[in-house]
């Protein structure tokens, strides 16, 4: 069974582009922004979310926060893919911080190595 990754952007295109990109690895649901990623998460929660920073709305910092504060998704690892530096001090930083434009091998890889101990606690658990 592939990880779930929930993908929130507002691009269309990046959207789009991410879950070509992961789909042969990943389970990939979409949201296009963080309220819907949110509700996403909630019904089904993801493996790992992959955010936007800047939405309109509710932004990926704030999204992460949320999830965060979410007893079912705390512990779900959160990456951002923005154009832009983080802003520093902000602890809704997420787990991982890639700017854009990112390699996709990087991208994969990075994902994997965050997903390998929650993976691993599955399988040990009887879960995977």
């Amino acid at each position: 069974m592939k990880p779930r990754v929930l993908i929130v952007d507002d691009s269309w295109s990046m959207r789009q582009t991410l879950r070509l990109l992961l789909s042969p690895d990943f389970d990939c649901a979409i949201a296009e922004d963080g309220a819907s990623a949110l509700e996403l998460a909630r019904e089904n929660p993801p493996d790992i979310i992959v955010s936007d920073v800047n939405m309109e709305g509710m932004d990926g910092y704030e999204l992460c926060r949320r999830v965060r504060a979410e007893p079912s998704l705390e512990k779900v690892p959160f990456v951002f893919i923005s154009g832009h530096a983080p802003r520093p001090g902000i602890p809704e930083a997420g787990d991982a911080y890639l700017i854009k434009p990112v390699q996709p091998a990087v991208l994969i890889s990075q994902l994997h190595q965050m997903l390998q101990p929650r993976m691993l606690a599955a399988v040990a658990q009887g879960q995977g």
